[in-house]
Parts: C-alpha cells; sequence; structure tokens
C-alpha cells in the first residue's frame, strides 16, 4: 500500500484526486465526501483531465498502473497452463528421449513428475501448443542421434537450464522456433576432407 502512496506523491496527485480520476475512468459517480468540482479542476489543470472531463493518456497509463496493484494473481493450475491431458502429453514428450545414459553420465529421460514443474515455467513464458513441443523435441533428439547423443540435454535440461546469471534459457524454445519459421541450413551429416 505504500507504493501507491509513494507513487500519487512523485505525480504529484492526492488521493482524492486519484479518486475521482478512477471514478471518471469506470463511469461511476463521486461519493459527495469527495469534493468533485475542486478535484476536477485541480485535475484539469494540472493536465490529468480534458476541458471535456475525459481522461488525459498519461492518467489513464496512471490509473491502470495503480489499479494493477490490486489484482489478485491467481495460482494457475497445471491443467489450466498445460491442457487437460498434460500428463499424457508429458509422457509422450519423456518417450521421444531415449532410454539410456548420456556423456553427462545422467539418463537422458527423467521423471514425469519433474518435468511438470519445467513445462509449467516454459508455458508461462513461451505460446506453443504441445504439437509444436512434439516436434520440436522429435528434430532435437533426431539430430543427437547421428552423434550417439553426445554432449545432448536431458528432457528436463532441454526444457530450461539455469545459466550462470540465474536467467533460464530453453533450446526447446529455440527449437519451437525453427519448427515454425522453418530453417535455412540444411544438416551436413558428412564432410569431406580434402588434403
Amino acid at each position: 500500500m505504500t507504493e501507491i502512496f509513494i507513487k500519487l506523491a512523485e505525480n504529484k496527485i492526492t488521493p482524492n484526486s486519484f479518486y475521482v480520476l478512477n471514478c471518471i475512468k469506470e463511469n461511476i459517480i463521486p461519493n459527495s465526501y469527495v469534493n468533485g468540482n475542486l478535484e476536477t479542476k485541480k485535475l484539469i489543470n494540472d493536465n490529468w483531465l480534458n476541458k471535456n472531463l475525459t481522461l488525459t493518456n498519461k492518467s489513464i497509463i496512471f490509473v491502470t498502473e495503480i489499479n494493477s496493484y490490486f489484482k489478485s494473481n491467481k495460482k494457475k493450475t497445471s491443467k489450466t497452463l498445460l491442457g487437460v491431458d498434460f500428463l499424457d502429453k508429458i509422457q509422450e514428450y519423456v518417450e521421444i528421449f531415449p532410454n539410456k545414459k548420456l556423456s553427462s553420465g545422467k539418463y537422458a529421460r527423467v521423471n514425469p513428475k519433474n518435468l511438470e514443474v519445467a513445462f509449467r515455467w516454459f508455458f508461462e513464458n513461451y505460446n506453443y501448443d504441445w504439437s509444436i513441443v512434439i516436434a520440436a523435441t522429435e528434430k532435437y533428439v533426431d539430430e543427437f542421434s547421428i552423434r550417439n547423443f553426445e554432449f545432448m540435454r536431458t528432457a528436463q535440461y532441454f526444457i530450461r537450464k539455469q545459466g550462470i546469471d540465474k536467467t533460464y534459457e530453453s533450446d526447446l524454445a529455440n527449437y519451437c522456433d525453427i519448427i515454425i519459421n522453418g530453417s535455412d541450413e540444411e544438416q551436413v551429416y558428412f564432410k569431406e576432407r580434402i588434403v
């Protein structure tokens, strides 16, 4: 709540003036305890309101910003984020990876329950559907199968991997882009060495 009062003070607007702005935005008649005429004159002089008592661009942005503090963030369920059949989709995803240990010493496949958290992060940050995710994963695994899965990421790290700077990167998102936009480069499986 303190942040809101600081924002109001920084913008030189009183709580009563903000109340009147919000009432105008929502088409509500202000309460009689607030002197609407006095507040609107002040708001017009400070360029928060136009002379026809409509909000200026700066007041629309400001009211929206302040109102965003009051929106409740409902936690999205896995079914909401990942779809009703997400457990089947995660299992399908896992089965694309080889059932073997990688050169890193970790198994390529990961327990599907561990992947739920990673996929929740993925679908909150990227706007792809399961068909693209599956196609991108198949492309990734196919590319590494030619090199006997050397340096391939695990099923979990393919979705997201935390970097040194504590941010996440997603090879899956990169491969989804390739699936959607196509790739200009051809895969070269054999190289001829000329001496």
